[in-house]
């Protein structure tokens, strides 16, 4: 954990990190395991950011927000819908007004920057849901954002249904308690602390719970495409990461037109 936060302090010399919080948030991000999560580093500044940091905070908006303008696009607003959803974004992450602020939803699972584009995604289907507007938005779109890294770019074309018919079975295999708590989170946006108020447990066990429902979802996909689809070891690494860094976005494309069973 030492060499973790370390490597924050290389990499954001301008912050002065509280140790103690980032490490209590550290290892509440650990796994089953008790391994750290491969984007460690980014969860440190993301607890400064929480810690209300204001160094943490203009280097968490100058550096994180480069893939939403690249989501956005795609999915056709306007510069001036697509400043409002940023500007939404920035806040719920943020800033609390019940519970606490989304960003304490990421895990370090996949890459910060991801991560916030694929709720911002999120939102802005949102967004166009409401206006009645989603009949332009192609379903090729269901994984979003994969333009700067070729081998995806290339996996995307040539798999795309593939991964979309996957992720859909995977997500059917949950429980209903499962898909009720991503229900709750992606498309209702309800924070943490109201899953563990209808549950009547601890928001720790309710974070907890996120983070194995993440897990267990991408490892029921992972075995969709190399069961169904025949998807060698590699592909299959290459297929997670493109999944994971659009998984609020592909859930809410796909809970938000359905019914709550």
């Amino acid at each position: 954990m030492d060499e973790i936060l370390a490597a924050a302090r290389t990499r954001w010399p301008q912050i002065a990190f509280d140790d103690a919080a980032g490490g209590r948030h550290l290892e509440e991000c650990r796994d089953d395991a008790g391994r750290l999560p491969p984007f460690a580093v980014e969860l440190v500044l993301a607890a400064a950011c929480l810690a209300g940091d204001q160094a943490a905070i203009r280097a968490f908006n100058d550096e994180m927000f480069e893939r939403v303008d690249r989501v956005l696009s795609r999915l056709g607003l306007n510069s001036a819908d697509a400043d409002d959803v940023k500007q939404d974004v920035r806040t719920k992450l943020l800033v609390a007004t019940t519970g606490d602020p989304k960003l304490s939803l990421y895990r370090g699972t996949g890459p910060l920057p991801h991560w916030i584009a694929s709720v911002a995604g999120r939102e802005a289907l949102g967004s166009m849901r409401k206006r009645k507007a989603t009949d332009a938005i192609d379903d090729d779109d269901f994984l979003a954002d994969a333009a700067d890294d070729p081998e995806l770019v290339a996996l995307k074309s040539q798999h795309g249904a593939a991964f979309k018919e996957a992720f859909q079975a995977a997500v059917r295999e949950l429980g209903s308690r499962e898909r009720g708590i991503l229900r709750a989170l992606i498309v209702d946006d309800r924070s943490v602390n109201e899953v563990a108020a209808v549950y009547g447990i601890h928001r720790v066990t309710a974070s907890r719970w996120v983070s194995e429902l993440r897990a267990d979802l991408l490892k029921r996909t992972r075995n969709q495409l190399r069961d169904r689809f025949g998807f060698d070891a590699s592909s299959l690494d290459s297929a997670l990461r493109l999944l994971d860094s659009n998984l609020e976005l592909s859930l809410y494309r796909l809970l938000a037109e359905t019914k709550p069973t």
